[in-house]
């Protein structure tokens, strides 16, 4: 969802990474000192301190989210944690923590079937932010060629269909490096391995008309664009998991009745209105949604964000 008059961004995404990036140079640095004075009152005021700055922050972040979801829906939602900054913080405080496993597992499900049949299965381990950790069985040594290109499939897939993904660890036993947890304040170098959405140009603005939807095609994907109240939303344009279109489906208010099957969603949030108990493979696919110079652009993936030197 994004307001069709909603203005551009007058900074570059690069500055503003960049100065995150410096932020987050000169906090980590501070804490440093003040763990290592000389005066341990110092390092256990300072630890103190950031436990219960940590306590105000999660407290006050969990409650704003379990708002915004009630109020605005998972499109709002999804519009928000599309941002790489606020994406990050989310994941630092375990915001997405649930909701991501399962991303984590689907996305993984798109090269299990392949590297299943070249003898290898894939164990998910942990996801702790935008870090997923694996258990290979059955896979080559690391200094076989075919270990690579195991990895290779497995970075490429999370790159693909885990938003937020940053890095991938290999879980070999208790002997494995373990994944580091999460702090209060989160790493630079997140920041510099933090994927970005990668968002795809379909139609202008004054294509989609107020109140009704619009069929575009993006990457192959096809997808069902809706105007409401000066918002643009957009979804997958199949009804659940099935292979029909929405085109002919008739929109009332943020209501959108397949005509079909009856099917009744809230376009919003992608959510069956007509069944209490619909899977998440029975709701409707919701993509986040920018205006860019008068076009309606919709996030199809993910991609490195340019690291610094």
């Amino acid at each position: 969802m994004t307001a069709v008059d909603q203005p551009s961004a007058s900074r570059d995404d690069a500055d503003i990474r960049q100065e995150s990036d410096d932020l987050l140079v000169e906090v980590e640095r501070l804490i440093a000192v003040l763990s290592s004075h000389a005066d341990p009152a110092v390092g256990e005021t300072a630890t103190a301190l950031l436990e219960r700055i940590d306590l105000v922050h999660r407290t006050a972040l969990t409650r704003l989210m379990g708002a915004i979801q009630s109020m605005a829906g998972d499109a709002f939602v999804n519009r928000l944690t599309a941002d790489p900054g606020i994406r990050l913080l989310l994941m630092s405080y375990d915001l997405l923590a649930v909701d991501r496993r399962t991303l984590a597992e689907e996305a993984l499900d798109a090269v299990r079937g392949h590297l299943h049949a070249h003898g290898v299965d894939v164990e998910l381990v942990e996801v702790l932010g935008g870090v997923v950790a694996v258990r290979l069985h059955g896979a080559p040594s690391g200094d076989d060629p075919a270990y690579a290109a195991v990895l290779r499939d497995l970075d490429e897939a999370l790159s693909a269909g885990f938003l937020g993904f940053q890095e991938l660890e290999i879980r070999q036993g208790k002997g494995a490096r373990p994944v580091a947890a999460d702090s209060v304040f989160l790493p630079a170098e997140a920041l510099r391995r933090a994927k970005r959405p990668v968002y795809r140009a379909t139609c202008p603005v004054e294509e989609v008309p107020p109140g009704g939807t619009r069929a575009v095609t993006v990457d192959e994907t096809n997808v069902l664009l809706a105007r409401i109240d000066g918002e643009i939303y957009a979804v997958r344009n199949a009804c659940g998991d099935g292979p029909l279109p929405l085109n002919y489906s008739l929109l009332q208010g943020t209501e959108l009745t397949c005509s079909w099957h009856g099917c009744r969603y809230d376009i919003r949030t992608g959510r069956r209105l007509d069944y209490e108990k619909a899977t998440p493979e029975e709701q409707l696919v919701v993509y986040p949604v920018r205006i860019h110079e008068g076009i309606v652009e919709i996030v199809v993936g993910t991609a490195p964000s340019a690291a610094r030197s």
